[in-house]
Formats: C-alpha cells, sequence, structure tokens
C-alpha cells in the first residue's frame, strides 16, 4: 500500500504527520500500522515484521511473566499488611484512653506482617536488606505508640553518658 493512502485514510483526520511519527525510510515494505484512540490523544503503533522467535525464548518469556505476576501480587500483600499495620498504630495513637491490653491486635498484625515480609524475601521477590527495613519500620512505629502513651520508656544510652 503507498503512504499516500495512509495519509490519506488513517492520518489526515487526527492531524498526525506520518514521516515524523514513522520514519518510513527505514520500514519500507514491512509495516503494518494501528492507530489507538484514547480520550486525549492518539498513539500509532508500527509493528515490524521480525522472524519467528525461538521455542526457548518463548518460554523463557512466559516465565518470566509468570514470575513478574508472582512477585507483583507478594509484594502487594506485604504493602496491604503494612498498611494495614499503619492505619492500626495511627487509630491507636490518637486515642487519648488507651490501655496496653489495646495492642495486642496490632502485634497480631505486625506478626501477619512480619512473615508476609519474610516469604517474600525468601521467595526472592524482596531484597533481604529492603525486608529488614520495612521490618524495622513497623517496630519502630509500635515503639513510637508505646512510648506516646508511656507502656513503654527507653533505656538511657549507656555510651552516651
Amino acid at each position: 500500500m503507498q503512504l499516500s493512502s495512509y495519509v490519506g485514510n488513517n492520518f489526515s483526520n487526527i492531524g498526525l504527520n506520518p514521516f515524523l511519527a514513522l520514519g518510513w525510510e527505514l520500514l519500507q515494505g514491512r509495516q503494518s500500522l494501528t492507530i489507538i484512540r484514547r480520550p486525549h490523544s492518539f498513539s500509532v503503533v508500527c509493528e515490524v515484521a521480525t522472524q519467528k522467535k525461538a521455542d526457548s525464548a518463548v518460554k523463557r518469556t512466559r516465565q518470566a511473566e509468570t514470575r513478574r505476576l508472582r512477585n507483583k501480587a507478594r509484594k502487594s500483600e506485604v504493602r496491604t499488611r503494612m498498611r494495614k499495620v499503619m492505619e492500626a498504630l495511627e487509630v491507636l495513637k490518637k486515642k487519648t484512653d488507651a490501655v496496653p491490653e489495646e495492642i495486642i491486635p496490632v502485634e497480631t498484625l505486625i506478626a501477619e506482617a512480619y512473615s508476609a515480609i519474610d516469604k517474600a524475601v525468601g521467595k526472592g521477590s524482596l531484597h533481604r536488606n529492603t525486608g529488614a527495613n520495612r521490618k524495622s519500620r513497623l517496630a519502630r512505629n509500635k515503639r513510637a505508640v508505646a512510648i506516646h502513651h508511656g507502656w513503654y520508656t527507653p533505656a538511657p544510652d549507656p555510651t552516651a553518658a
């Protein structure tokens, strides 16, 4: 198909210059064009015909996609559990008449978050230092709430004296 027919049929109504958008001199005879219409913009997808991938490459691509989805799910679970702990600690910190027994459900949430973090680290979805930092953040926030309510007083640092 001639370039003029592409210009007349596909590009003139949306105001795209195909010479600038696609680099026709490089793609002569091996292109298929698709215009994707979005609410505020247009995208032009140009697919160049390539050789068939080797079966091992296709399998690797499939495995990588499966792993990406698993890692995404694990990271999402870690974020969700951390968010639940942080919200529970925030509610507990805002309470003026809180008692030390009210932290027990939060400790259960923290244990679940630790478990999710450890699983993600063990499976390789998170780096071990990232997992340690996240667990430390949860412990610091729990400790801050306990200090705020007077349930815990930190020991004086012996090296500071």
